[in-house]
């Protein structure tokens, strides 16, 4: 079929998408526990006849073009919100307090439905099988990962994957792919500083955590500005200080909290070795002793050159070559989809969800935020191309899984 169609064909599904985004958006659900958007999406994959089964608990993995010859291809939605009290004045706002969809995975959710249904319209069509993946926990603790572990990526076997993600910079109706490192990894770290307590009138009588924490703050930025090298990203955030007990009492104990994001595994470990070593010479140079602790989240998102060309060809043909680009540069942001693309070639489709009355995203106003607010008029733009590139078929780059490794 001419993939031109598919979008006609996704836009006659509008009045349902948004049915199903604003159902979703309502009742937000966290990490692990999206019971009743997974029974939500598996209604909605029974309205349209596609098999499907739970996998890692709420997770859902449904199946199209069985016994289609060739490896498949996954498509990937995330279902969880965000710990937030939205505060937009929306007929459909969260109705759960301190819980919101404010990341998009009600729209990611809903795109990937809306892919299902043109999908089974054309599955005689299909150049391979195709598996639809809802998955839990992008927000944390990450779900992407028990889901390979229970076999989302084996029978049929998966060679090849795509994933969409709402993209604020982007107008709605856009989208734009990343080749290469495409997401950052994620670390989380925590200093805690240990000083010795006194009277602030006589601070020679102590070692003050709270001068010694603050040193570090500022000189780790260093890490960044002098030790990187300039045309390689990295970012070091501090974001939480706590510490000390009266105005007029030296702090004897002081906890920082803070992410490093980069792009590469040398990067990486070069962040966290040099941050640990600065943390510890500070400290030793005031008297005082440093505990460091760092929780290793997602790594980089690497996107497939061959995958990535495949889906953006494939979403030029559906929306036409001026609404889908090249983008030039990564996002400092962290996905649990790494541990997918790591295993196959996989491409990132970022879904452009700006209004249109918007001239820019404004303060306040992006992902992440209680403010944050997607057009809905992305939705058959995203389920469209996500159908577009089933179509189009990724069976020459596709290869079998890696193995996953016993270190994730």
């Amino acid at each position: 079929m001419p993939t031109a169609d598919l979008l006609q064909e996704a836009r006659n599904l509008f009045p349902h998408l948004v049915e199903v985004r604003r159902a979703i958006h309502r009742h937000p659900e966290l990490g692990l526990e999206t019971e009743e958007t997974a029974r939500l999406v598996e209604r909605e994959l029974d309205l349209l006849d596609i098999p499907h089964r739970r996998l890692a608990g709420a997770g859902v993995a449904g199946y199209l073009g069985q016994g289609r010859p060739g490896l498949a291809l996954l498509l990937r939605g995330d279902m969880d919100g965000l710990p937030l009290q939205e505060e937009n004045d929306l007929p459909f706002k969260s109705e759960i307090a301190g819980r919101m969809h404010a990341c998009g995975h009600d729209l990611h959710t809903t795109c990937v439905l809306g892919a299902a249904a043109l999908l089974k319209a054309h599955e005689a069509e299909l150049p391979q099988p195709v598996v639809l993946m809802f998955q839990p926990a992008e927000e944390g603790p990450g779900g992407a990962l028990p889901m390979l572990r229970e076999g989302i990526l084996s029978d049929p076997a998966v060679g090849a994957a795509l994933m969409v993600h709402c993209d604020v910079e982007l107008a709605s109706g856009a989208v734009g792919f990343k080749s290469g490192p495409a997401m950052a990894s994620v670390d989380d770290f925590a200093i805690t500083v240990h000083g010795q307590g006194g009277h602030a009138a006589h601070p020679e009588r102590g070692v003050d955590a709270l001068v010694v924490a603050s040193q570090i703050v500022v000189l780790a930025q260093t890490l960044v500005s002098r030790m990187t090298n300039p045309t390689e990203p990295a970012v070091l955030t501090f974001g939480t200080i706590h510490g000390g007990h009266r105005h007029n009492i030296l702090a004897d104990r002081v906890e920082l909290t803070g992410t490093i994001r980069t792009f590469t595994a040398k990067r990486r470990e070069g962040m966290e070795r040099e941050l640990r070593r600065l943390a510890a010479l500070v400290a030793e140079a005031a008297g005082a002793h440093v505990e460091v602790a760092v929780e290793h989240g997602y790594p980089s998102v690497i996107c497939d050159g061959q995958m990535t060309a495949l889906a953006l060809e494939a979403a030029a043909s559906v929306l036409g070559p001026d609404r889908a680009a090249a983008l030039p540069d990564p996002s400092t942001g962290a996905e649990d989809f790494a541990y997918v693309a790591a295993l196959v070639p996989s491409a990132h489709c970022h879904l452009g969800v700006r209004s249109p009355e918007l001239a820019d995203v404004g303060p306040g106003r992006g992902l992440h935020s209680s403010h944050f607010v997607a057009d809905e008029g992305a939705l058959p733009t995203g389920a469209a191309v996500l159908a577009g590139v089933a179509l189009r078929g990724a069976s020459a780059l596709a290869r079998p899984s890696r193995p996953i490794p016993t270190d994730w």
